[in-house]
């Protein structure tokens, strides 16, 4: 498959040229339309605890979660581990975040499943395209913004802030106010995310749980009753989808 500088992939697709891939029926992924026989695709399934390492210069490869929740991780040179971003299905990761000082792996936190999308065989006509050079773009601009959010969390809420913003964002993910939360997150997991120890984490849990902010049904599952009580408890805005509720409570677009 050759694709000519600055064609776009939709007249490629009305011309027959380009085809819904097929692979493993997401309708989540930005590279679902490319054609099959451009890609290098593997699948990976992964246990809680596997990993998949970020290849440094790789920045044509792409892993796709397809269900479960992963997490894009680091480790410092003492052996301790942060998490850097939570994955999600539909979330993509590039293997160009990978170099020699930084070791990095998508790391399963539950079962998952991944789909490895290696597109250096056709990276040349690909770097001409004016399509996916905006798709792209629009990927590491996501990433940015996310990654620019949890910095500010992590950089100015106090531990029980932290948790608390954590637990609201799990709930928006996974449904809504009332809705049954499961926790894809062991304790540790949860202290390496939000850059506190374990003891920490369980503490602020126990006030959370009493505090009647998050009701618990068991150590992995809550619902969140009252997203205006929790967004008030915070200072910055709690995302929901493409809208936000700002501290006093109150809705903005």
């Amino acid at each position: 498959m050759n694709f000519a500088a600055g064609s776009d992939f939709d007249a490629l697709e009305r011309n027959g040229t380009l085809s819904d891939c097929q692979s493993c029926g997401s309708t989540d992924c930005g590279f679902k339309r490319i054609g099959n026989e451009a890609l290098a695709v593997k699948f990976h399934n992964l246990e809680r605890g596997e990993c998949l390492e970020c290849v440094e210069g790789a920045c044509l490869r792409f892993w796709n979660v397809i269900d479960g929740y992963a997490a894009t991780t680091t480790l410092f040179r003492d052996g301790r581990r942060q998490i850097l971003s939570i994955e999600r299905s539909g979330d993509t990761v590039c293997g160009a975040m990978a170099t020699e000082e930084s070791e990095q792996k998508l790391e399963a936190l539950t079962g998952c499943r991944i789909c490895e999308l290696d597109l250096s065989p056709i990276a040349a006509q690909l770097l001409k395209n004016a399509s996916f050079l905006a798709m792209t773009a629009r990927l590491m601009h996501e990433r940015l913004e996310k990654s620019m959010a949890h910095a500010a969390v992590l950089g100015r809420l106090d531990s029980q802030e932290r948790i608390t913003y954590f637990l609201a964002e799990m709930a928006f993910q996974q449904g809504s106010s009332g809705t049954l939360v499961t926790l894809p997150m062991s304790r540790e997991d949860i202290a390496d995310y939000l850059g506190l120890n374990t003891d920490s984490v369980s503490r602020v849990l126990s006030r959370i749980r009493k505090s009647g902010l998050f009701r618990f049904l068991s150590p992995t599952e809550y619902t969140m009753p009252d997203i205006g009580a929790v967004a008030r408890r915070l200072p910055v805005a709690l995302p929901i989808g493409s809208a936000s509720i700002n501290f006093s409570g109150g809705q903005a677009s």
